[in-house]
């Protein structure tokens, strides 16, 4: 009778434990702390402009390199690595009168070839 008890409490606290699991919801984890490619107001420069700037993540990926490629390698790597960055469609320079610079104010972002990937 005994273990017959403890069977049904085992059993219990397993069925408790998969109905949480089950109920937690099912997030994507693969980019957290990092959000979606978007126009966002950069806070760090206070003053009477809204200064706008593309802020955020896009895609990378990695892949086999194909073997024609490899062949013309100086140093082959078996992994090649693809990655995109949150860059401006269009900007345009405002000046920032109480510190006296000039910074790029985006107007529209989009996922595109990072700047220092160009050659």
């Amino acid at each position: 009778m005994r273990s017959v008890k403890s069977a049904g409490l085992s059993l219990l606290l397993l069925s408790f434990l998969l109905f949480i699991a089950d109920s937690y919801p099912n997030l994507d984890l693969s980019n957290v702390g990092c959000e979606e490619c978007a126009l966002r107001r950069n806070i760090h420069l206070p003053g009477d402009h809204s200064v706008y700037q593309c802020m955020g993540c896009c895609f990378s990926r990695t892949f086999p390199t194909p073997l024609r490629a490899m062949n013309t390698m100086k140093n082959p790597k078996n992994f090649t690595s693809e990655a995109t960055c949150c860059v401006a469609r269009h900007s345009y320079e405002v000046q920032i009168e109480w510190a006296g610079i000039k910074v790029r104010n985006h107007t529209e972002c989009h996922c595109n070839t990072c700047y220092y990937h160009k050659i």
